[in-house]
């Protein structure tokens, strides 16, 4: 039986754990007995070697060289405070109007918003349109906007 033992452990390496104490100093003195270590300070501590990558921080047209860039948006007027005041609210009640009342208090937060926001948009909206009937870009804008939300 030892032969058969001896056998089959010939092949065998120690587990990892135990080479690993094997190979461990025995005692604090063998630890101590290794070379010094000198005693490191900031003076002679070099700098860490860092590869910066090369950024190129020039900026690159997107029309060549010899085109003139318009801006067609540069002449353009906003428009005016009373329209994007409107537009903003509108937004904000088509906003809540399309969201999914999916328990009691989430209806309970959309029937608020719906309220404070769409309450009075309709003749608002009926309002701009007539004043601003001969503002091409403002009938423009409008006219995504439904008539009755209300």
């Amino acid at each position: 039986m030892g032969l058969v033992l001896a056998m089959l452990t010939a092949g065998c390496s120690r587990a990892p754990a135990e080479q690993r104490r094997a190979e461990a100093p025995a005692t604090a003195e063998a630890v101590n007995a290794a070379a010094p270590v000198p005693n490191a300070t900031v003076a002679n501590v070099a700098a860490p070697v860092v590869d910066e990558p090369a950024v190129s921080l020039t900026s690159v047209p997107d029309l060549p060289a010899n085109e003139a860039v318009t801006n067609e948006a540069e002449g353009a007027m906003p428009f005016p405070d009373e329209v994007t005041d409107f537009m903003v609210m509108r937004d904000g009640c088509d906003h809540f109007r399309g969201e999914e009342p999916y328990d009691a208090e989430r209806r309970a937060f959309l029937a608020e918003n719906v309220r404070s926001l769409c309450t009075g948009t309709d003749a608002k909206l009926a309002t701009l349109r007539k004043r601003y009937k001969k503002d091409a870009d403002v009938t423009l804008a409008l006219q995504a906007y439904e008539d009755r939300v209300e």
